[in-house]
């Protein structure tokens, strides 16, 4: 439990609330079921399967209803307080089983379904971890999954149940569990290890102080119209979104996350349509916008409807939210729209932001003074600034404070220290880990009482009530919004060939051109120091990278043994290794990175045949993923060159273009050669041409 919950009582924002429906709520189910009453036919969600066409829709009746039949069917096959694990592709069927396992008194847990030929063991650890009793997903998912994980599966004593099959259920079977404030909703797997999820125990009481938390920082109403494409089973799409609309009897329009990567043009056109109100996400989904959305584009775009273009998750770059600003300029975007913040799982989701509308707040520092904890300003034209983005303040009864982190007393004004949190919204800790979670959750700050406290393992100082984010303490990476543990990156390396010493590496990023990028220093064993396959290491170490994690690296360094920096306990040094390599210090015997060049591909094809298709991939492997051509062997993995999920979907809708039939996504994440996938490109496009002729 979280060591704040007995020591005061949870803020009181409903007494006094406008809406009467959340004056009388307690939880989620209390505020559906209420709507579904005072207005049944109002829509609440919509999904658009392609970022496009419209396809399923929900009112708060429909919703009501239908969680009540899948909540009845749960109900025949457990008890209250069970935890069911929820495998669904984006959609309707997803939002109705998560509020399904509120109506049932059973805790969710929202997760995606295992894939082949990528990790699937962060599934099996989060089933195993949660303690779940239930599996909830769609007969197609359950059938992928039968087909390619059966025996994973076997020893974990599931329950499946098919939400088709829930569907048919009668909603008037449906017993109320009568739920309190103070009882388990979710667990919230933060997104971040593969070896050790950890699942943020979140209360009903806690996700309807969140919402409004969100309610009263974004300015949202009844009016608002979200437009989302984050995934729902992370917090910021959890949360955020579908959380959110109900809770205000608003509107939530949803995409496929794919579907913005693929295109996020299709984002900006939905909100253009919709006349949406909201939206956002990472900083990585504004600088893909940047440079995926061309300029003819904006004048049939307008986005001045937009209130807040909220951006977290990640470091908020104040170059990406200028740039931002300016390039959409012509399609109504304006800088007051941007709203960065902060937040995490352990705090329900957010934490700081600004006020709706406000000017977006930069401040700029010494970078040399920074490394020291000191917070200098200078001006822009100075060469050691660096400009950093305010992420607002707090709410409600929520609290930050700035600490030492060794010391644990409170660090002057002009300062940098850990970013510490109190309040209601801080969740009960994470499910069966109670020594940590009084490490963690139960801080206190030098001679300042009893009050505990949550760490965030983040660094940064306020400047007046504005938090400035500077850095991590924990060696936590973050690319595209997602969080990865370097030790989860470098045992997997290592596990990849005998050459590669165990517990003698270090996976750390760094800044390349604006956008942070993964280095992996490793050393190699002594026994392959005199004919060492560096080739071979390269290409294995991107391929691992590819498919456990598809996260795509931009330099491998191969080290001398013995040279990787420890402390004197044998730790890695992984900030001491980053120094080396950013010096040129590191013992390298091997070096790989990625080219630059021109991101252009010139090549046509009069005709498609397997040999045309096959050099483009040549060509687009070398030019995208910046690999030399001497080093492309056809017979290789696509992977093993780097490709991760956001490069897949950029080669789908390339290709696709390029040659004129539709290429699937599934085809470039399967572990195909590009020769395999030239020769099955080339019968997809017979079998297209063959059912056009039909």
């Amino acid at each position: 439990m979280n060591p704040n919950a007995s020591q005061a009582q949870p803020y009181d924002f409903k007494s006094q609330h406008t809406d009467p429906i959340i004056r009388k709520s307690s939880s989620m189910v209390d505020i559906i079921s209420n709507r579904a009453v005072v207005t049944p036919g109002h829509i609440v969600f919509r999904f658009l399967p392609e970022g496009i066409d419209e396809g399923e829709s929900l009112s708060f009746e429909q919703l009501d209803t239908m969680s009540r039949s899948v909540a009845s069917c749960l109900q025949q096959h457990g008890k209250k307080g069970d935890r069911v694990v929820l495998f669904f592709q984006p959609g309707i069927p997803y939002i109705i089983s998560l509020f399904a396992c509120f109506y049932a008194g059973m805790v969710a847990v929202p997760a995606y379904p295992p894939r082949r030929n990528r990790s699937s063991y962060r599934v099996f650890s989060i089933v195993e971890n949660a303690g779940v009793s239930m599996c909830l997903t769609s007969q197609q998912v359950k059938k992928d999954i039968e087909r390619n994980f059966a025996s994973d599966f076997a020893s974990q004593n599931l329950h499946w149940i098919c939400y088709e099959d829930a569907i048919m259920h009668s909603a008037g079977l449906w017993n109320d569990p009568n739920l309190k404030g103070e009882e388990l909703a979710l667990l919230q797997y933060t997104s971040g290890s593969t070896g050790e999820p950890k699942g943020v125990m979140i209360t009903h009481y806690q996700i309807l102080y969140n919402s409004e938390y969100i309610r009263q920082s974004f300015g949202f109403s009844k009016q608002t119209i979200g437009m989302n494409w984050l995934p729902i089973y992370h917090d910021m799409g959890l949360i955020g979104t579908i959380m959110q609309a109900p809770y205000i009897g608003a509107l939530s329009i949803t995409m496929p996350p794919v579907a913005f990567l693929q295109d996020p043009l299709k984002w900006l056109k939905a909100i253009s349509r919709f006349k949406v109100t909201t939206a956002g996400g990472p900083n990585f989904g504004f600088d893909h916008c940047l440079q995926k959305v061309p300029q003819h584009e904006l004048s049939h775009l307008d986005l001045s409807s937009v209130e807040t273009f909220f951006c977290g998750a990640e470091p908020v770059r104040a170059k990406t939210m200028q740039d931002f600003a300016s390039y959409f300029a012509q399609a109504g975007a304006r800088p007051e729209q941007l709203y960065p913040c902060y937040g995490m799982a352990e705090t329900v989701l957010i934490v700081t932001g600004g006020n709706k509308l406000s000017p977006l707040r930069f401040i700029t520092i010494n970078s040399k003074a920074l490394a020291r904890g000191i917070v200098e300003k200078i001006g822009e034209d100075q060469p050691e600034a660096i400009t950093l983005t305010g992420c607002g303040h707090t709410w409600m009864d929520t609290k930050v404070r700035i600490v030492h982190p060794e010391t644990y007393e409170a660090v002057p004004e002009g300062h940098t220290g850990e970013i510490w949190i109190c309040g209601s919204g801080v969740t009960q800790g994470y499910w069966g880990r109670t020594e940590e979670n009084l490490r963690t959750f139960g801080a206190q700050i030098h001679n300042e009482g009893s009050t505990s406290y949550f760490r965030s393992g983040d660094l940064g100082f306020m400047d007046g009530n504005e938090l400035y984010i500077t850095g991590r303490i924990k060696d936590l990476l973050i690319f595209r919004g997602v969080n990865y543990y370097p030790t989860d990156i470098e045992f997997a390396v290592q596990e990849a060939h005998a050459s590669l010493r165990k517990n003698a590496g270090a996976a750390f990023s760094v800044m390349v051109h604006g956008e942070e990028q993964l280095i992996i220093a490793q050393e190699v064993e002594r026994s392959a120091m005199h004919n060492l396959p560096q080739d071979e290491l390269f290409s294995t170490i991107r391929q691992t990278l590819s498919e456990e994690f598809e996260l795509s690296v931009y330099a491998i360094l191969l080290l001398r043994p013995g040279s990787i920096p420890l402390t004197s306990s044998g730790k890695i040094q992984r900030r001491v290794t980053k120094y080396g390599y950013l010096t040129g210090e590191l013992q390298s015997i091997a070096a790989w990175k990625k080219e630059t060049g021109n991101e252009e591909i010139s090549m046509t094809a009069a005709t498609i045949t397997a040999e045309n298709l096959q050099a483009w991939l040549v060509q687009w492997v070398n030019k995208k993923l910046h690999i030399p051509l001497s080093e492309i062997d056809v017979n290789k993995p696509v992977t093993s060159f780097g490709l991760d999920s956001l490069a897949a979907v950029a080669l789908e809708s390339e290709i696709s273009a390029h040659f004129r039939y539709h290429w699937h996504i599934s085809l470039f994440m399967l572990d195909a050669t590009i020769k395999q996938m030239a020769v099955e490109g080339m019968a997809m496009y017979e079998q297209e041409m063959n059912s056009k002729a039909d």
